[in-house]
């Protein structure tokens, strides 16, 4: 079955690069930071476990995002895919697959400090979780969905599109499959 107005959202790869960059510098600072142990005049910076601790974060942060913008960068297929059927995200590490826009309760807009994100409130959020079999996935899909209420959140930040008009496309097409649905 063909769809016409099938969507296609790329990765930027530029992005994608400058986030990799950061990423290798957070890796070295605090691999620095681990190595060096440099001490400033404060009592809660120079903290020995809250030093080390803050590193070992950061450096597990830095491979973290080394993984994954290479993987990204490399990936050939689509960051985000939306059509009459549904969406497909593929921007992000805990991406869950397609969703039917059957399974679609409400798309709203969300700021987390300054970061602004699409997310899409599933009837059954849990069967979603569910599906996936690797563990870490599966752990930071059940944070996205307790901190926002749904296991999924779709940023702008490494695709080709601002996001105003990720956010117009995703909420028109879901309008679209609602208005349709009643017309049935």
């Amino acid at each position: 079955m063909e769809n016409k107005d099938r969507i296609e959202i790329a990765m930027s790869k530029g992005k994608l690069i400058k986030f990799l960059f950061f990423s290798v510098l957070f890796l070295i600072g605090s691999l620095w930071i681990l190595l060096c142990q440099p001490e400033v005049n404060n009592l809660i910076l120079d903290n020995f476990i809250l030093k080390n601790g803050a590193a070992i974060l950061g450096i597990l942060m830095g491979l973290g995002g080394i993984y994954f913008f290479t993987k990204k960068i490399f990936d050939k297929k689509p960051g985000v895919v939306i059509d009459s059927i549904g969406i497909i995200d593929n921007s992000s590490g805990v991406s869950i697959g397609r969703i039917p826009w059957s399974d679609v309760m409400g798309v709203i807009e969300r700021t987390v400090i300054t970061q602004k994100f699409v997310t899409i409130f599933l009837k059954n959020p849990e069967d979603y979780i569910d599906k996936q079999t690797n563990s870490l996935k599966k752990k930071m899909i059940k944070m996205n969905f307790k901190e926002s209420g749904s296991p999924v959140s779709i940023s702008a930040n490494g695709l080709k599109i601002p996001f105003i008009e990720l956010k117009y496309i995703i909420t028109q097409k879901f309008e679209e499959f609602q208005a349709n649905k009643t017309l049935d």
